[in-house]
């Protein structure tokens, strides 16, 4: 065919799709409206996915980029499984596996900085080696990382160096860092984008650690230690290594090298790798650099789901509302046939009016994407752009789905049209085939079925988050304030009486009931861990076991109950070597019970210790985690949190004066506060938003199947118009009609609930295993989902029943 041949003929069919839209305003409008709505939510969706798995890929050398895991395990059972892992692993693998190219470790802390008048307290800040900014792509845009090996050295982000020099040069300036030790800027790095796992604003030059715990031998232990697992440790291992089969020859050097002390202590370490790439997303593990950042892979992969959906769903309806309207278009096949068209050439008629129509429907899509992305973004707590549109990968995605959606709206329609028999349609006697009323039946149950597993797993979801804001989670956090304590003061003797001062100044006032000072509060994690055993053990016996130091008002200002024993007491002068424990931590050591295990002897922190007291158990992380065993030493000397309980309404002026009472007792530290009910619920953050944007996309869905109903519903009432008009001239009443043509959308509704119920509860089953406390699936989720289907049904499909009852049955019994 000459190009000028094609040509025309696509200009013909752009001709004749254009009059088709301009005759049947409504089913055309309805076809663009469903594709659209169904291309605008796939196409934000598919963004969205991409964007949670693009985490750490901006690295030029991501495919091999590993973090080192810490894991320890006792008799064989895993008990600590841990993102931050020793600072010994990363030089040990870099001297005994050649297939590591380089590694770096980056060491959390946080600190109070101060330069000149500005003072910030940071949390984004990490002691890192010099070959972090080697292994990873955090350019830099001042400076250089050479001078970075020197000890007491700095490089900041570009957020960092605006905050602290307002604009100025920061390139040798300097840092003071908890009102004591002082760092040089040696250079500035862009800042982190948002789809890093690993963030930070201020990094500290790992020899200025090295130096401070360097012993009198020489050595430091921030370069020896095998047992301080708070360094997040990064490998950057030769192309086309095997991680798998890394870990287990790195196995064989570590038993070497620490064996004995394994059989000795009858426990063992193990290293394995994980990918930067699965960090975001597929990591729960303990210490993460941003716990409340994380993603969900599961409710990814559950979103995508839904974009796939919702796309079907769009394609259907086109083909239900087009087969809709086949009796209305069945005259002009006849002609064209007559006049002698061939079949090929309908069906690349109606397969240029699919894809035209597709086209239309997918240039409306791109115009919601571009102007909701704003929206979008609020509701997932996002950073997507319009930088997608300068993306070949999101171009080709959008040219499949053009592609793939004509194909498959369009062929089905195309052959069912193309094969009418002209003498049959021209004397008007055309009827449907049993194959093509199936067909468009068991469309529709699919329709059905996909909105009640989306109106169902939406309760469920519902559900399980008000079943965790309502749980008893063991303490009480109304009216509870939270103070970070201070970073700028030696923790000594006279910290200690400070301490006690501040405490008793706040206590004087009517406006707090009681004040506590603690090493965490409920909703931090804990990193602070111990060895512990019962006395009468084996030295092999000791666990792992984690530490929240507490004063004497702790458990009566959160009102955790003790069960068994006393609490702690200023009276009891050997509090100093008792020990309280929750009942995880009971069972965790084997004591039979609270009461028996009360006054019974442990080794902890290498010395014994009396059981005075056991505490119910409550849920130091969210819901979502098991309860773990947790030892409370009394720590009475330093404090990280005060936590005030407030009376009263006047919570501003209440807070002024604890502002003004701190500033007075801790001077050069910033007045750092939370409440504790927002403080704990942020870890909620990624179910709400999962929340939310299941059901959004969810209504999306049950929107766009609303109008393939319609289609069916159009092409059921248009068929048995005739009978319609008879029936109202025999005295049926509209109610009548309305039951006998809805009759059948029941059976469907039916059967799609039965399909569907299998598929929700293995679905949402699955989704409910990531949670500790989680709710049972009942019978209500499957019976509210089945109701609002058979509701949204007869509501689409009773429109036009209504409409064609009501008509003129002469008019109706005249056109057929």
């Amino acid at each position: 065919m000459k190009k000028s041949d094609a040509f025309a003929l696509a200009k013909n069919y752009l001709r004749t799709t254009l009059r088709t839209i301009s005759k049947n305003k409504v089913y055309s409008g309805l076809n663009i409206l469903g594709l659209a709505l169904g291309i605008a939510a796939f196409l934000f969706i598919l963004q969205y996915v991409w964007y949670e798995r693009s985490y750490d890929k901006f690295h030029s050398n991501y495919e091999d980029l590993y973090r080192v895991r810490y894991q320890i395990f006792r008799g064989g059972k895993l008990e600590v499984d841990c993102a931050a892992a020793v600072p010994r692993v990363g030089p040990f693998m870099k001297e005994k596996m050649p297939e590591v190219k380089a590694y770096a470790r980056a060491y959390p802390i946080s600190a109070v900085v101060t330069y000149e008048d500005t003072r910030y307290r940071e949390k984004r800040m990490h002691i890192a080696d010099q070959s972090f900014l080697e292994i990873f792509d955090f350019p830099l845009v001042a400076g250089d990382v050479a001078s970075f090996a020197d000890p007491n050295t700095a490089i900041i982000s570009e957020q960092a160096a605006q905050k602290y020099f307002k604009g100025a040069d920061p390139l040798g300036r300097v840092l003071e860092i908890d009102g004591d030790d002082k760092v040089e800027i040696v250079a500035v790095a862009k800042d982190v984008p948002e789809n890093s796992h690993l963030k930070f604003d201020i990094l500290i030059s790992y020899e200025t650690l090295n130096n401070q715990t360097r012993n009198d031998d020489g050595n430091s232990a921030s370069e020896t230690s095998w047992g301080w697992y708070d360094f997040n440790t990064y490998v950057l291992l030769q192309p086309g290594t095997d991680p798998e089969a890394f870990d287990e020859k790195f196995r064989e050097f570590l038993w070497e090298e620490r064996g004995e002390r394994y059989k000795e202590r009858n426990y063992h370490n193990d290293f394995p790798l994980q990918a930067i790439t699965d960090i975001h997303l597929y990591s729960n593990l303990l210490q993460e650099s941003e716990p409340e950042e994380q993603g969900d892979g599961d409710a990814v992969a559950f979103l995508l789901i839904i974009a796939f959906f919702i796309l079907l769903i769009a394609w259907v309806n086109y083909i239900n509302l087009s087969t809709a309207r086949s009796i209305e278009r069945a005259r002009e096949v006849g002609v064209r046939k007559t006049l002698g068209a061939t079949r090929n050439q309908l069906v690349n008629q109606f397969l240029a009016e699919s894809f035209f129509l597709n086209l239309i429907a997918l240039i409306i899509a791109l115009g919601i994407v571009t102007l909701g992305i704003r929206a979008f973004n609020r509701l997932t707590d996002s950073s997507l752009n319009l930088g997608f549109l300068t993306d070949i990968t999101f171009w080709l995605s959008v040219t499949g789905v053009l592609v793939i959606g004509s194909l498959i709206a369009g062929l089905y329609p195309a052959f069912v049209l193309s094969s009418y028999r002209p003498v049959t349609v021209l004397k008007g006697k055309l009827s449907g085939n049993q194959t093509g009323h199936l067909l468009r039946k068991g469309l529709v149950v699919f329709q059905f079925a996909a909105s009640a597993i989306l109106i169902a797993s939406t309760i469920i979801v519902y559900q399980q988050l008000s079943h965790m804001r309502k749980i008893d989670l063991g303490f009480d956090m109304t009216e509870t304030l939270v103070l970070r304590g201070p970073e700028v003061f030696a923790v000594d003797s006279l910290f200690k009486s400070t301490n006690d001062a501040f405490k008793e100044e706040l206590e004087k006032k009517v406006s707090i009931s009681s004040v506590a000072a603690s090493s965490n509060v409920p909703g931090d994690e804990i990193f602070w861990t111990n060895s512990i055993k019962r006395q009468e053990e084996a030295a092999d016996k000791f666990k792992i076991i984690y530490n929240a130091g507490v004063d004497y008002n702790y458990f009566d200002t959160y009102k955790i109950d003790v069960v068994a024993g006393r609490n702690y007491g200023p009276s009891f002068t050997t509090d100093t070597s008792a020990l309280i424990l929750n009942e995880a931590a009971i069972q965790y050591l084997g004591f039979e019970n609270s009461e028996k295990a009360v006054g019974q002897q442990v080794t902890f922190w290498g010395r014994p210790h009396t059981l005075v007291g056991v505490v119910e158990d409550y849920n130091q992380m969210s819901a979502k985690a098991e309860v773990a065993p947790i030892a409370f030493p009394l720590v009475v000397e330093g404090s990280n949190y005060y936590t005030l309980k407030l009376n009263g309404d006047n919570y501003q002026a209440t807070f002024n004066d604890v502002q003004e009472t701190y500033l007075s007792f801790f001077p050069g530290n910033p007045f750092d506060y939370f409440f504790l009910d927002q403080f704990y619920n942020r870890q909620y953050d990624n179910d709400r938003k999962f929340s939310r944007v299941f059901t959004l996309f969810a209504a999306f869905a049950i929107f766009v199947a609303c109008l393939g109903l319609f289609g069916l519903s159009s092409f059921n009432t248009l068929n048995r118009s005739k009978e319609i008009g008879i029936r109202k001239i025999l005295g049926a009443s509209v109610p009548n009609i309305v039951q006998l043509l809805s009759r059948e959308f029941l059976w469907l509704v039916l059967i799609a609930n039965l399909l569907a119920w299998p598929a929700i509860y293995l679905l949402m089953n699955r989704w409910l295993e990531s949670f500790a406390n989680r709710i049972s699936i009942g019978a209500n989720a499957f019976v509210v989902s089945a109701v609002l289907v058979l509701l949204i049904a007869l509501a689409t499909v009773s429109y036009k029943i209504i409409v064609t009852a009501l008509a003129n049955p002469v008019k109706a019994i005249r056109t057929e």
